[in-house]
């Protein structure tokens, strides 16, 4: 496996256990501070692995 893999958006939802459309929510301009980082490559959406690991350790939440 390639460890600079970069995800398209299915693969991304996939990976993170949201949907494709939860996701793509999630770019919306008013809602990026709430989701993974991404960029635009050739007008193709996409997203690093080491951005969507981040985003999940951001939103972890402790056991109370």
């Amino acid at each position: 496996m390639i460890a600079n893999h970069n995800f398209r958006p299915a693969e991304a939802a996939a990976y993170l256990g949201v949907s494709q459309s939860q996701l793509a929510k999630l770019r919306m301009e008013s809602n990026r501070h709430k989701g993974p980082a991404f960029a635009k490559v050739a007008g193709c959406v996409v997203y690093r692995r080491a951005d969507l690991d981040a985003w999940i350790a951001a939103n972890m939440v402790d056991a109370a």
